[in-house]
């Protein structure tokens, strides 16, 4: 089982807990469908809420002397005079703040003079709720930022309300020691030491240029200075704070938008992520538990947002793991997308990674828990592609809420610039403009910038959301839960502001009236559980406090965050969705300090308060169960190492490097001794070796390759006996693409002649190969070859070439022929070829050949006897053209027959496709230069547009640049505008709808599609291994793979960390958690292969600029 929610789990093994038949029979409500929106807007004049952050842009200030102009303020919401309403609080930039307290009926009052919170007309950012003196009424600390050098947050302390029964305020920050002198945005209370009392984070974003060069960056994170970090602030206990951010080892340099704390390991101390933004990295800070943090971001995450905004941290997918979802700035749309964002620079990318910033892309990521690797840290896998949440626009306020009660948490995002400042067309006009205008005039004056803000455009886009599926996957519900209206949305929230059971959205606006949704979804019949505590004395509202519900077959859990999405505080009350479920089975509450409570069969529909002094059992860790495999020690295993070459000098458009397929892995008993060796390729540069295994499970390396061989790339090896004389002689398959179709391709025999291996004659075979597959097709006695063709190098997308070699050796003396188009015609330029296997895909007990590849179908070549025919058509009657990497074999339903498992690119990667909505590449001379172009394509709101802006697609066809002069034309323009109805449909072409991995079933009716569990379709899967893995008669496989050589524009594949799936023995397939299997593998990895160490069975992987890997089952 999952260490997730240990302690629930624990306790749950006492409990008898409800079946879901039982449940089901006591609904009380129907579930009718709502008439109409799930939000409606409430007017201005029925909610009296007229609160508008209004911006006022002068020539003395404006976006061009203060680019942090929009930025936005927060709002939060807290019961402020202690009535059983929740409140509203509004920061403003250049307006006051406004306190609104609610009267019933979504009515509230302006009582903000009375209150006295208008602030001191300091640039407001965030709102932050606590209860600073532990009195039972809530306080507000302001951060503040804006042009001073020295910006004093401030701290509004309630003081209880007045005759009216207004709360009044007094600003206290100075006295409790917590003024913070940064430029603040963001800042929230916790108990970081356990101690019992609140301690206090402020996220600081200094003020810097944005056109710094990294290396500024690098210098300022290794050298971080005090006015330019975060800060945290220690709770004496005796109502002052102190600042310890260095001796917690929090001083950092980072550009901060938000921080959100929760426990992220599990381990009852309370961790931070910070969101930063441009090149500045995120920090992934865990607490060690003795007052001081480590950053585990390099660890813990494989890639993060670029302009990293806002965050909020819960756990969407309902496994007890806190997952984490940070915004940017992509947009969805097709034309604001090449009309805004910059391509990125290659060198530069990989110079910031150099740099330790981390791998950082321009999109949202959603990051998955995956659980705790060796070390503890918590490992974490970016879903956003595949969950349908990666590009909102200019997103700054990210929330997870069961906005609909269905028990899944879904996500609001709140979006919008007030001015596109990343247009491109707007400043490459400005600076020519600008240099004339400095060319032309001497004098000291300056052009008028309040004129050039006004021309800069601006565009309100609508605030999206999205429904969780329950699958890893979210749908879009802009339109369809009543929220299309467009604006510049800033700092959100949300609260049940009614009191019936459902949460209603709050918006902080730029120039416009905030906006206050009311939520209907109590109208259909879903139930709910609001959960309320009473805390200990020095953190009354329970900050820190987990809930776990168990309702159905279903468990929730939340945990008691108030600062959330950006520059915003949500009500401290934790809220549950139940959908049709009309009992709670259990419900736990586990206090910071370990101590719990538990409730069974709880009533739904209530507000439900816990009292700390109630909770009278305490907390011990239980262990965790073994997991199916268990991992070796890597570092006594081989790393591969990969050649540098930068495949993008010599095509500027590829997807991705054709450079990095390697290594290439074999595994066999080369000696005859009774044990399992293996053999591991290098790349260019290096030789590989085989790995003799001794007796007591270790290796020993054998180098036998030549020096010349160095300079061959190893893409495929088996071991096979070549020569039929009774041992294994090793065959390796050279690919790569760094070199022209030449002698640096050619494959490689080395036959076994008296334990030595010695290398032999091959025919002439100098295509750039991928995979090697032994079989006698010809039934003389001796294994033949099939040789997989991967790529031409230099000439993507072309098909490589395929090889059929006969096999004509004799003892210790190799000869082959190539009888490629004699015996399967056709197959020699088949297309990229990634894999094959040797099957009876007809069930006519001859084996045939099933080979797969990029860009290509399944292909199917049937065996006649004397010769194989292409018979794809016969058992395809729909577009299984995909990005395929692996195929294996196994009857997976025990009907008999055999059936596929089939790894493609997933569904977690920049590319997407759907039926009717194919991916496409296009490969012609474009531009007649006598070199070959790539168009790469993609559906957007109904055309087919190209992948790459106008900046790179100039960079391959410079007369792009001149046909499209601006942004705006080239972003308008679809694939036939660009490149010519005629050229394109004379070009190489290949179509793709389907990038999910599959099993496909072998039927009576011929061959059924089934895709594989969402788990398996978070990154490409480049090998699979079929094994009865856990015992239990059923075949399962192991999956694995990942593409890290993505071109920079498009976010790496590094989401795999290597998956089992064990069998139900009727097509069916159960994904394990890492902790379940004990697969860690968050690698590039490329091969796997069975193998036996020890006597206990397992399997080998190999990665590319990765380890090797052993995993085996204890007997």
């Amino acid at each position: 089982m999952r260490s997730t929610n240990h302690l629930a789990l624990a306790i749950l093994s006492l409990i008898v807990i409800c079946s879901c038949n039982e449940q089901a029979s006591e609904k009380e409500h129907q579930n009718y469908s709502l008439k109409g929106t799930l939000f409606k807007k409430v007017s201005i004049d029925h909610s009296q809420i007229n609160f508008n952050n209004q911006l006022t842009e002068t020539d003395t200030f404006n976006y061009f002397n203060y680019p942090y102009i929009y930025m936005g303020g927060g709002v939060s919401v807290a019961d402020f005079n202690n009535d059983g309403l929740p409140d509203i609080y509004f920061t403003g930039n250049m307006v006051e703040n406004k306190l609104y307290l609610n009267k019933g009926d979504l009515k509230f009052d302006d009582v903000t003079v009375a209150s006295g919170t208008a602030g001191d007309g300091s640039w407001m950012h965030g709102a932050t709720i606590c209860d600073i003196n532990n009195d039972g009424l809530k306080d507000i600390y302001i951060s503040i930022s804006g042009r001073n050098k020295v910006c004093r947050n401030q701290l509004f302390v309630n003081q209880g309300v007045n005759e009216n029964g207004i709360p009044v305020f007094k600003e206290l920050a100075k006295k409790y020691g917590i003024d913070d002198p940064g430029h603040s945005t963001q800042s929230t209370f916790f108990d970081y030491d356990n101690d019992g009392d609140l301690d206090l984070y402020v996220a600081n974003y200094p003020i810097t240029d944005f056109k710094t060069p990294s290396f500024f960056y690098s210098q300022m994170i290794k050298h971080p200075q005090m006015h330019s970090s975060d800060h945290l602030y220690r709770n004496n206990g005796d109502g002052t704070f102190v600042n310890v951010t260095e001796e917690a080892g929090l001083l950092s340099f980072s550009l901060s938008l938000s921080a959100t704390v929760t426990d992220l390991n599990n381990d009852g101390y309370k961790d931070i992520y910070i969101s930063s933004d441009f090149a500045s990295p995120d920090f992934c800070y865990i607490n060690n538990g003795d007052g001081t943090f480590k950053d585990v971001t390099a660890q813990s995450l494989r890639q993060t947002s670029y302009y990293g905004m806002g965050t909020d941290i819960a756990d969407f997918n309902n496994d007890g793991y806190m997952d984490i979802l940070q915004v940017d700035m992509t947009p969805e749309d097709h034309r604001r997308n090449k009309e805004n964002m910059a391509g990125m620079n290659t060198a530069g990318f990989y110079e910031l990674v150099d740099l330790g910033l981390h791998h950082q892309y321009m999109y949202n990521t959603l990051q998955l828990n995956r659980g705790l690797d060796d070390a503890g840290n918590p490992q974490f896998s970016n879903i956003a592609k595949i969950a349908g949440v990666s590009s909102t626009d200019w997103s700054w306020s990210p929330l997870f809420a069961d906005f609909d009660n269905d028990g899944w948490k879904d996500i609001f995002i709140s979006n919008g610039t007030r001015r596109d400042i990343n247009n491109n067309d707007f400043f490459n006009k400005l600076d020519a403009e600008r240099q004339v205008y400095f060319k032309a005039t001497t004098e000291k004056s300056k052009s008028n910038e309040l004129d050039n803000v006004h021309k800069m455009p601006s565009e309100p886009i609508a605030n999206y959301i999205f429904k969780n599926n329950g699958d890893l996957t979210f749908e879009k519900k802009i339109e369809a839960w009543g929220l299309e209206e467009k604006g510049f949305s800033n700092g959100a929230t949300y609260a049940d502001l009614d009191n019936d059971g459902d949460l209603e959205l709050i918006i902080n606006n730029i120039d416009h009236v905030a906006d206050i949704y009311e939520n209907r979804s109590n109208d259909v019949g879903k139930h709910y559980i609001k959960v309320n505590f009473e805390g200990p004395d020095q953190n009354k509202m329970g900050i820190g406090t987990k809930a776990t519900v168990w309702s159905g077959a279903q468990m929730q859990v939340s945990e008691l965050t108030l600062s959330r999405g950006y520059q915003s505080s949500v009500e401290p009350i934790l809220y549950f969705g139940l959908g049709e479920n009309t009992k709670i089975d259990s419900l736990l509450v586990v206090w910071p300090n370990g101590k719990y409570e538990l409730k069974k069969q709880v009533a739904v529909d209530q507000s439900l308060t816990f009292n700390y002094n109630e909770a009278n059992h305490v907390y011990e860790k239980p262990a965790l169960d073994k997991p199916l495999f268990t991992k070796t020690d890597e570092a006594l295993l081989p790393k591969h190492k990969e050649n540098t070459f930068n495949d993008f000098d010599v095509q500027v458009l590829l997807p991705h490097k054709m450079s990095n397929f390697g290594p290439a892995l074999c595994v066999a008993d080369v000696n005859k001794d009774g044990l399992d060796d293996y053999f591991v390729g290098t790349a260019t540069g290096s030789n590989g070796a085989i790995y003799l295994q001794q007796p007591d499970g270790s290796f020993e390396k054998i180098d036998f390759q030549p020096e010349e061989d160095k300079m061959y790339e190893d893409l495929g090896a088996t071991f096979v006996d070549i020569d039929n004389d009774g041992d294994l002689d090793l065959y390796i398959v050279s690919g790569g693409y760094e070199f022209r179709d030449d002698k640096n391709y050619q494959d490689r025999v080395y036959v076994n002649i008296d334990g030595e291996f010695t290398k032999a004659t091959l025919p002439q075979i100098t295509g750039s190969g991928s995979c090697i597959r032994p079989y006698d097709y010809d039934g003389d006695g001796d294994l033949d070859l099939f040789i997989g063709g991967r790529l031409s190098p230099a000439n993507y997308p072309y098909p490589g070439t395929s090889y059929l070699l006969r096999n004509d050796s004799k003892k210790d003396d190799a000869n082959f022929s190539v009888v490629t188009e004699d015996v399967i015609p056709g197959i020699a330029e088949v297309g990229m070829v990634t894999d094959a296997i040797w099957t009876d895909f007809n069930n006519d007990n001859k084996a045939d050949l099933v080979v797969v590849g990029e860009w290509m179908p399944i292909k199917v070549y049937i065996n006649k006897g004397n010769k194989f025919e292409d018979q794809t058509a016969e058992f395809f009657d729909q577009n299984m053209t995909g990005w395929w990497f692996s195929i294996d074999s196994g009857d997976f339903d025990n009907d008999g027959d055999t059936d596929y498992i089939v790894g493609n690119l997933g569904r977690n990667y920049k590319y997407q496709a759907a039926e009717g909505k194919p991916f496409k590449v296009y490969a012609n001379d474009f531009d007649d230069n006598n070199e070959s172009d790539i168009v790469l394509s993609y559906q957007n709101s109904g055309d087919e547009y190209p992948v790459r802006g106008r900046g790179c697609s100039s960079q391959q066809i410079p007369a792009i640049k001149a046909k499209y002069k601006d942004y705006k034309s080239f972003s308008q323009a679809n694939v036939v505008d660009i490149y010519g109805d005629e050229e394109l449909e004379n070009s190489l072409h290949y179509s793709v709808e389907n990038f999910g991995s599959i099993y496909l079933e072998n039927t009576e009716d011929g061959y059924k599609v089934h895709y594989l569990p969402n788990e398996a379709q978070l990154a490409p899967i480049n090998d699979i291994l079929v094994k009865d893995w856990n015992n239990d008669g059923q075949l399962d496989i192991v999956v694995a793979g990942n593409l890290f050589s993505s071109e920079v524009e498009t976010p790496r594949a590094d989401a795999g960390i290597g998956l089992c799936l064990l069998g139900d023995g009727k097509g069916g397939f159960t994904p394990l958690s890492y902790e379940e299997s004990g697969i860690f593998m968050p690698y590039d990895v490329k091969q796997m292969s069975k193998i036996t160490v020890g006597g206990k069975e397992g399997f080998v992987s190999v990665s590319n600029q990765g380890p090797t890997q052993m995993y085996y089952i204890e007997k």
